[in-house]
């Protein structure tokens, strides 16, 4: 391994010869040149000639392909679905914030209306005048009724 000498065989004798430092301390002069793999050039030229959908593999998962399309179809449809629902969720919600906004004016506005005040003003102009005499009952003997 590491900071180990390297024993090499000796052909004609069968005893093991150790390196001496000034071999190992000797350059090496292999130099490696980067190769083009042309697996992934075949694998590209397989899928635009077609022989990648005639392979067993394929053939084999189309089953699965075609539900992995039928997911992703789903996932798509459902996506479309709850942005509809949630464009429809903003615009209930902008209504209702109108609507309330709209009753709370009304009903001020009637509060305001009917305080004995108004009333009282109101009918001024129609010749009715506030009762000055408290309210008192009436009261009928069954007798009377019949």
């Amino acid at each position: 391994m590491f900071g180990k000498k390297k024993t090499i065989e000796n052909p004609s004798k069968n005893s093991p010869i150790r390196e001496t430092n000034e071999e190992a301390a000797a350059p090496k002069k292999s130099i490696k040149v980067p190769s083009i793999k042309l697996g992934s050039f075949r694998n590209i030229s397989s899928i635009i000639d077609g022989r990648v959908f005639s392979s067993e593999l394929i053939t084999r998962n189309v089953p699965f392909i075609f539900f992995l399309i039928f997911l992703a179809m789903l996932y798509i449809a459902n996506n479309y679905r709850v942005q509809a629902k949630v464009r429809k969720i903003d615009t209930i919600t902008r209504e209702l914030k109108d609507l309330r906004d709209e009753h709370i004016s009304i009903k001020s506005n009637l509060m305001f209306r009917t305080k004995k005040s108004e009333v009282a003003n109101q009918l001024k102009d129609k010749g009715i005048k506030e009762a000055t005499k408290p309210p008192y009952k009436i009261f009928i003997k069954k007798e009377d009724l019949k």
